[in-house]
């Protein structure tokens, strides 16, 4: 009768919540299981990219305590880096454009402050971050802003440098720099990191500034 109809409803519906929960159950064990097995297993070396972009916050632990934040533009082919980003001049936040150009060991400094654009250029006598991983050790699994990551750290004449990739892409996410005999450390946070070939002028400067860039 009705009765008994609407009885088998009943049992057919919470038997069905029954099984959604036991898939939901068994698909979270697999991937527990996935992701343990991931971690637990020694990774191949990592790889720098040959060009990205991304959005990098720096923290710098000496007697000034500076911190930055900037886009890094990278292309290996051309031998280039490019930082964007807002830096003190003359006393001022200015927007400030950074090229290196390794192929001739030159940085370029154009600073856009106002209503004018100031450019300078000299040897390149900075230090960026590129690690070869030659002599890396991995030590486990950590989590960097929630993410979990691959730990690695390479030892060597007084400095220790720590570097963190996203188990995910494998692509950069912090790397931390500590020079034990100079009492200073820096770190390299990576955000929206896009690991893709970059547009080829975005490392060329315009012909005005070119021509008007002040050698020092």
């Amino acid at each position: 009768g009705i009765n008994a109809e609407y009885g088998d409803q009943i049992f057919f519906v919470k038997q069905t919540k029954i099984l959604h929960r036991t898939m939901r159950t068994a698909l979270l064990i697999l991937s527990l299981i996935a992701f343990v097995a991931l971690v637990t297993s020694q990774p191949s070396k990592p790889v720098w990219p040959t060009s990205f972009s991304a959005s990098v916050s720096v923290r710098h632990n000496d007697a000034y305590e500076r911190h930055g934040f900037f886009r890094w533009f990278y292309d290996a082919t051309k031998g280039k880096d490019r930082f964007d980003g807002f830096r003190e001049w003359h006393s001022e936040p200015t927007f400030v454009v950074r090229i290196y150009d390794h192929s001739i060991g030159r940085e370029y400094n154009v600073y856009y402050h106002r209503d004018s654009v100031s450019c300078y250029t000299h040897r390149i006598n900075s230090t960026i971050p590129k690690p070869n991983f030659d002599a890396v050790r991995y030590i486990g699994v950590a989590l960097i802003d929630d993410e979990p990551t691959y730990h690695w750290i390479e030892e060597v004449e007084g400095r220790t440098v720590q570097y963190f990739e996203t188990i995910k892409y494998r692509e950069p996410k912090r790397i931390d720099i500590t020079n034990r005999r100079e009492t200073r450390s820096e770190t390299w946070t990576f955000h929206a990191f896009d690991k893709c070939a970059q547009d080829p002028e975005l490392f060329d400067l315009p012909v005005a500034l070119r021509l008007t860039c002040n050698s020092v």
